[in-house]
């Protein structure tokens, strides 16, 4: 999930079994162990885990995939031609912007 040192992570767990929310949790820790050590995202994302009955202070397992692969390393991946992979993310709503393909054009600077 993150690279946040175990310490925390039972601060988070402790202030999950506390009954509060992400937030109070979050401003806790803070004042424990000082500003940033901890944003209020990261204790909604362990929370979430918590609830759904994970209460394992280990990172999950990546997926191992590289999000970022370019359309020119996909071709020969996928055993096809790099147009064919340009042509289906337009197809898909993509735009190139500058060598990155994004969900949407983005809007003009005024």
């Amino acid at each position: 999930m993150s690279e946040i040192p175990i310490h925390i992570r039972h601060c988070i767990l402790n202030e999950f079994q506390l009954g509060n929310n992400a937030t109070t949790a979050a401003r806790n820790i803070c004042a424990a162990l000082g500003e940033g050590a901890v944003a209020v995202r990261m204790c909604r994302d362990w929370f979430k885990r918590f609830r759904e009955g994970d209460m394992s202070l280990e990172d999950r397992p990546k997926s191992g995939h590289n999000p970022r692969l370019t359309t020119r390393e996909l071709p020969a991946m996928l055993g096809c031609n790099q147009s064919t992979i340009d042509r289906h993310l337009h197809e898909m709503g993509k735009v190139n912007i500058l060598e990155t393909w994004v969900p949407h054009q983005l809007p003009s600077e005024k």
